[in-house]
């Protein structure tokens, strides 16, 4: 699933199409033009140092939303996390890890569910965060031998440890402005839910998919918000 759905992501953006409806009761609303926070806060805060060589950050940036009827209801990490390593086994969520497709794995209509928004969730952070110059800065980047989507996975393997821990958690607020989000899991405490040095698995970008990824981004203009951010003069 997560390659497929990358390509329609991908191809979604370079043809301008707003939504998305990759899986039934789910709907992907494209970032186009640099709309998202995402793009908007890619230059403030710690990430104006991060990002002065990356001047397309947030080009292929999308929402998720659960659709139920009429209501469309946004992904939040903390309620998506929190209902997905309360509701699945481990050995499930770490199959969605390895990018199983959900619907193979003998699931209820229920689970199939949660299992299918936690891995759209793991691909927004695949898509948006790593090494290349349309993504984010990542503690998890693919050029040390790790995967964007460790950082959902960790909490969720905690989770399954320890039920109670969100409700300990202090959400923070991003530099996107983006409110409610969980702090990166990179203290010492975290390492025993962290995915080991070593392991095989890879992110979800790669191959001739990042190429593919790179090629439209090269295509595509800068991110407006870059030029103003470190002073570029036009032209």
């Amino acid at each position: 699933m997560p390659e497929e759905i990358s390509r329609l992501i991908l191809n979604g953006h370079s043809d301008r199409v707003h939504r998305l409806t990759p899986i039934e009761g789910f709907v992907l609303e494209l970032q186009i033009d640099y709309s998202g926070l995402m793009a908007k806060g890619a230059y403030k805060g710690w990430k104006r140092d991060k990002h002065e060589s990356r001047r397309k950050v947030g080009c292929f940036d999308f929402k998720i939303f659960r659709s139920d009827g009429p209501e469309e209801r946004p992904m939040v990490h903390p309620a998506v996390i929190s209902d997905a390593a309360g509701n699945l086994q481990r050995e499930t969520l770490e199959k969605v890890f390895e990018g199983k497709d959900a619907d193979r794995l003998g699931l209820s209509k229920v689970e199939s569910a949660l299992a299918c928004e936690v891995q759209l969730a793991m691909l927004e952070q695949e898509v948006n965060w790593g090494d290349e110059g349309f993504q984010s800065w990542t503690l998890f980047p693919p050029s040390k031998g790790k995967r964007p989507r460790d950082y959902i996975m960790a909490y969720l393997r905690r989770l399954c440890d320890e039920p109670g821990y969100l409700v300990t958690v202090e959400k923070m607020r991003a530099a996107s402005g983006t409110r409610g989000v969980l702090a990166p899991p990179k203290l010492k405490e975290w390492s025993v839910y962290l995915e080991p040095d070593g392991s095989r698995l890879r992110p979800w970008l790669d191959g001739d998919l990042l190429d593919s990824f790179r090629r439209v981004a090269e295509s595509l203009p800068d991110n407006p918000y870059y030029a103003s951010a470190y002073s570029v003069p036009d032209g």
